[in-house]
């Protein structure tokens, strides 16, 4: 099947299954009509355990990275101000609503962390279940 005809969804979940099998942690596909980026949290190698054999403190806990996803199919669109990636969320804030028959959806942040990816272009449509932000709760 031609590029032009998937769907932004089926590019989204190609790329993730790409991402999970292979060494790279991002991936970004840049075309006129849509841009596509998907990431994945990269996890630090163990550290050797000190000698009395103890492991890092650093190690005791791994990075959260969570996925906020469409609730519905519909337009995307960016919250104002516009959230960026890197931007520290403090607490819930609306990062964001899907339009669908005119109806503003909001896409919450649903508690504090660091966004990693903004996944879904602002006026893209998306379908049900398509990944919108990538943030880590760490």
């Amino acid at each position: 099947m031609p590029d032009q005809e998937i769907g932004p969804g089926t590019r989204v979940r190609r790329l993730a299954e790409f991402l999970t099998h292979s060494d790279a942690v991002r991936v970004r596909i840049v075309r006129p009509a849509s841009d596509v980026e998907v990431a994945r949290a990269v996890r630090a190698a163990p550290s050797s355990p000190n000698p009395t054999g103890e492991a890092a403190a650093a190690d005791a806990e791994p990075a959260r990275v969570e996925t906020i996803v469409a609730d519905l199919v519909g337009v995307f669109r960016l919250g104002r101000p516009t959230p960026a990636e890197g931007a520290v969320l403090a607490g819930d804030r609306e990062l964001g609503y899907v339009e669908a028959l005119g109806i503003r959806n909001p896409v919450r942040s649903r508690g504090a962390g660091r966004i990693v990816a903004i996944a879904a272009a602002d006026g893209a449509p998306v379908e049900f279940g398509q990944p919108l932000f990538l943030l880590d709760r760490g």
